[in-house]
């Protein structure tokens, strides 16, 4: 099961630790709600706005406890009541988990109570905001990382992309850098990196955001075949495709040799690519 969560157990705030063990399976939002500044405390309500947090999956374990906490206990009066929403995690809707546990404010709100607008408790509160980055290409490898101002990464995995095929058509100092292009039978090989927000920041520049690459979310998948929400960096241009320099082709093979070995190729990468 799932729980979409947006204000006191989200990362860096007192009852995160309920949750940091659990899978993160990316940043979202929920639709027709609102939220407001309880005190201490977040609490959303029914609404015209959007509200952000963070997905992790659950089991019924942790359930019990956050009702606890929360201090659900299927009765009317409940300080929040325990429900299921649909959490988008892209501005185009295109990819979204329904049936998501979240838990509702179920009192009135007073006058005196701020309506924070943008619905992101981390952001109003000044606290970091996580996010899961895809790295397929050149940023798979550790040194190229390091010298794009990455020096902080809370976790990596091995993860891989399905659909699709490394082309190299996007001009840069290696030559042509990598993009993606849809492949039905393709396979794209990477690392789930959750780092926070002002990371993906950093490196927008080394991407040249909306110059080159557009930061865009995508599904990926770990060795168990779980899936995650993750921003990659992909260009809108799929033509002209062009032979990489094998200084840039040494570059992604190192990188993803640390943590895949020989177990994953991306498509297009070498002659024979897959994941074995």
């Amino acid at each position: 099961m799932y729980l979409f969560v947006y204000g006191s157990l989200r990362y860096g705030f007192e009852l995160n630790h309920l949750v940091s063990k659990s899978r993160f399976i990316g940043l979202g939002y929920i639709e027709g709600y609102e939220m407001y500044d309880l005190g201490n405390y977040p609490g959303i309500i029914k609404g015209d706005g959007i509200v952000w947090g963070e997905v992790y999956e659950i089991d019924e374990k942790l359930i019990k406890l956050l009702d606890e906490v929360e201090d659900y206990k299927g009765s009317p009066d409940d300080l929040y009541v325990r429900e299921k929403t649909r959490v988008y995690f892209d501005q185009k809707r295109k990819y979204y988990l329904d049936n998501v546990y979240f838990y509702r404010y179920n009192r009135e709100i007073a006058n005196d109570m701020e309506k924070i607008e943008d619905g992101d408790y981390s952001a109003w509160s000044g606290m970091p905001i996580i996010v899961n980055y895809f790295a397929y290409a050149e940023n798979t490898n550790e040194k190229i990382l390091r010298q794009r101002g990455v020096d902080i990464m809370l976790s990596e995995i091995p993860a891989y992309m399905k659909g699709y095929r490394l082309i190299f058509n996007v001009p840069c100092k290696y030559g042509y850098c990598a993009n993606l292009l849809e492949d039905e039978n393709g396979i794209i090989c990477g690392y789930l990196q959750k780092v926070f927000l002002h990371t993906l920041n950093s490196l927008d520049k080394a991407e040249q955001h909306l110059i080159k690459y557009i930061r865009e979310v995508v599904k990926v998948y770990d060795r168990n075949g779980k899936e995650y929400f993750a921003y990659a960096y992909v260009s809108s241009h799929k033509d002209d495709r062009e032979k990489p320099s094998e200084e840039y082709l040494k570059m992604i093979r190192e990188g993803l040799m640390r943590g895949w070995g020989n177990e994953c190729v991306s498509t297009g990468l070498y002659d024979e690519p897959g994941i074995s």
